[in-house]
């Protein structure tokens, strides 16, 4: 449009010298064919074409120009339509959500859709919820963080539980070993399994410290568990009700609730393992009962910004518990956030971040951002598991009005791609793929051979 309209003012100046009529007498020569009348005229009518031009061009960039949401949307989309993202996004800055979508299915067999009210598993992101809780018993007196696990849990190994405190526990910091990687919190058989808390932790969770108390820190799912039970010890009632009528409720988190076995009981969306393609296979069963308050929440993008608010501002939390929350200690780590500042060279660089991740292992993965000096969000759930392809990073940059940078397709999903839209030999994609080469070899050869048969053969006059 700018161009146009350029184009048009830029030839109004000439018209007018060829239409002015010419003064009697006057002998034109090169110097001289225009008047001063004509020149001043001319002057002026061209500093008015310039200035509409140059209006015309900054109303058009202002036009062009994509807002924050947009652009956040054209990330989501770019994601979804290469087949990085199936799930739930929001983002939110100031209080208020700016952009907020479902992509892909919650039921590839239904085709039911991903919205913004879809419940998925959240994995340990149920970790910050047992911290408000063990929190609240503390302002309440019930607790100390000071309190050994022995002393709160007589069922507990004396030796061991004698050594290890609620503090510690919180922290990650107790010498329980990492366990990030044990089969029973995998997507392998052993996660399928039931345990209740209690047996589970009794069996699992009460081994020999990996290194002494308040020295080391390892992430422990161990420790989160043995939590909730100090919770229940504490207050003679199940970790699911104490979670509802001291934080769900309150907060009016209508669709966040515990898993007590497995993720049919949330009614949301199944969990699926991507492949290449891509090509979504349904995830394995897994046992939540165990998980427990480490782990077996579910929640949806919607209700986490509703939680995001309540650690901004608002009565449910105090002053002080947020405080201690976003506190880091030993590997950046609060009590169920990561709180770091942001690297130089990344978007929103010298900004406080907090952040954690939900893994749910070959059904579900959540990830939630944080950035309280800008009152900003990002939460992600997917239904999917698989790389993010740094979404979240891309996100990120959006929101801090940096340009992102897009991944590539991957070679792997370019190949399979179209085997896959086959549909019901959707399965069978990389069995038929030597087949299929082999074929086109041979029909390549067959045609090479027939084409030097044919100019072998004498031409007939």
């Amino acid at each position: 449009m700018a161009k146009s309209i350029f184009n048009a003012f830029a030839q109004l100046p000439f018209r007018l010298v060829l239409t002015c009529p010419r003064i009697p007498g006057r002998v034109e020569t090169a110097m001289s064919k225009t008047p001063a009348a004509e020149t001043s005229v001319i002057s002026t009518i061209s500093l008015l074409a310039l200035s509409l031009i140059s209006t015309a061009c900054c109303a058009s960039a202002q036009l062009a120009a994509p807002t924050k949401t947009e652009r956040i949307d054209e990330i989501v989309r770019y994601y979804h339509q290469d087949g990085y993202l199936n799930g739930a996004v929001l983002v939110g800055e100031k209080g208020r959500i700016i952009y907020e979508s479902g992509v892909g299915e919650a039921d590839f067999a239904s085709r039911k859709p991903n919205t913004s009210l879809t419940r998925f598993g959240i994995g340990s992101i149920t970790k910050q919820f047992t911290a408000l809780l063990v929190l609240q018993l503390v302002d309440e007196g019930k607790l100390s963080l000071g309190d050994t696990v022995a002393k709160v849990l007589p069922w507990y190994r004396q030796d061991t539980g004698s050594q290890m405190t609620i503090e510690q526990l919180l922290h990650h910091t107790s010498g329980l070993p990492p366990d990030f990687d044990s089969p029973e919190f995998s997507g392998d058989a052993p996660a399928g399994k039931f345990y209740a808390p209690e047996d589970f932790a009794k069996q699992f969770c009460s081994g020999n410290l990996a290194t002494p108390g308040g020295t080391t820190w390892n992430y422990s799912n161990c420790g989160y568990i043995v939590l909730g039970l100090i919770l229940e010890r504490v207050t003679s009632e199940p970790y699911a009700d104490l979670l509802q009528k001291r934080v769900l409720d309150p907060l009016g988190m209508q669709n966040t609730g515990l898993l007590h076995k497995d993720y049919s009981e949330m009614g949301g969306a199944i969990g699926y393992k991507r492949h290449a393609g891509p090509r979504y296979v349904r995830g394995p069963y897994l046992d939540l009962s165990h998980c427990f308050s480490a782990g077996a929440m579910y929640s949806t993008v919607d209700d986490l910004f509703v939680w995001n608010q309540a650690l901004t501002s608002g009565p449910l939390i105090t002053a002080s518990q947020r405080e201690q929350i976003f506190r880091p200690g030993k590997n950046n780590w609060g009590y169920g956030w990561f709180v770091t500042k942001i690297p130089a060279g990344v978007p929103g660089a010298g900004s406080t971040q907090g952040e954690m991740r939900g893994d749910m292992p070959d059904n579900f993965f959540s990830w939630i951002l944080r950035y309280p000096e800008q009152d900003a969000v990002i939460i992600v759930l997917r239904n999917s598991y698989e790389p993010s392809e740094h979404l979240e990073a891309n996100l990120q940059a959006a929101l801090f009005d940096v340009p992102p940078r897009m991944p590539s397709r991957q070679i792997a999903d370019v190949l399979a791609g179209p085997f896959v839209k086959l549909g019901k030999l959707a399965h069978l994609h990389w069995l038929l793929i030597p087949f299929i080469l082999v074929g086109l070899m041979v029909t390549g050869l067959g045609c090479l051979i027939w084409q030097k048969r044919t100019k072998a053969k004498p031409v007939l006059s």
